[in-house]
């Protein structure tokens, strides 16, 4: 038994070898058709999306497209990036809500914290060095 499954792990990998394989990409992909398979529970007929996401990671772990593969992975964790930061911020400011006010720059788009209860004062962005007066 233990020979047949090593043949066949061999045959396997000889199969994927020139192939693109996962990704973090691919798993965000499996996670999300679980989504429909928990929503079917309720709705038998939501069970067929599922296969949407599942299609499209399977399309690219077979893939032998490589460069198109990583640029759609790049796009994929440019965007993941960019919610985490967002994600951060937020919880930031709500763990800072009682003794910070926080401002965006309008030049830069930078995010800055300033202390409450200040009255009016000059903040200045550390990015650009944009000066505004804003009520702390």
């Amino acid at each position: 038994m233990g020979q047949w499954l090593e043949q066949l792990n061999r045959m396997y990998a000889q199969w994927m070898q020139g192939r693109y394989g996962k990704d973090e990409l691919n798993q965000f992909l499996l996670l999300v058709s679980l989504v429909p398979v928990f929503i079917s529970l309720f709705f038998p007929k939501v069970l067929y999306l599922a296969l949407i996401p599942q299609g499209i990671a399977m399309y690219r772990w077979y893939s032998k497209d490589y460069a198109k593969r990583r640029r759609e992975r790049a796009v994929y964790i440019r965007t993941f990036e960019d919610v985490a930061q967002w994600i951060k911020v937020q919880r930031r400011k709500w763990d800072d809500r009682k003794t910070h006010r926080y401002f965006t720059c309008e030049n830069c788009k930078a995010v800055f914290r300033v202390p409450k209860g200040k009255g009016n004062i000059e903040v200045t962005c550390p990015k650009c060095g944009d000066k505004k007066i804003r009520k702390s």
